[in-house]
């Protein structure tokens, strides 16, 4: 089984405050019967490390939960890094799904192409915006 991982689950996984944090170990409890791989992506790491800064007001320490999350003992995922010549095949995803009522972003199209890419069973998310494109777990 394949997982990918969106920033709204990395954050919650480590933040007790997070409305979805009990939640987020609920699913990674479901998955680890199935032996699962995981995976997500440098962007994702970008949005999850600014978005601890940003919700811990620059605190230092709360930060270091998210850093050994992505590199250190915490870590239980892959982190995939997008080529320059994916790119384009990523803009083309972002085109192909962004509409006025869904705004992705260049981040959310480019966890789309990886789900695609690694034929991915479920991407988990609390963002509504990947329903009807992936298989979304909650």
């Amino acid at each position: 089984m394949i997982i990918i991982l969106d920033t709204s689950f990395l954050f919650a996984i480590k933040s007790k405050k997070d409305q979805y944090h009990e939640r987020a170990y609920e699913i990674f409890n479901e998955f680890e019967e199935e032996n699962p791989k995981y995976f997500t992506n440098y962007s994702i790491m970008n949005e999850t490390l600014t978005l601890a800064v940003s919700r811990s007001h620059g605190n230092i320490s709360f930060l270091e939960k998210y850093i050994a999350l992505f590199f250190g003992n915490d870590n239980f995922f892959q982190i995939f890094q997008n080529t320059p010549q994916e790119f384009p095949e990523i803009i083309e995803v972002f085109k192909k799904f962004v509409t006025s009522k869904r705004l992705l972003s260049f981040t959310d199209a480019s966890l789309i192409y990886l789900y695609q890419k690694f034929n991915a069973d479920y991407v988990v998310s609390f963002d509504s915006h990947f329903d009807n494109i992936l298989n979304r777990k909650f």
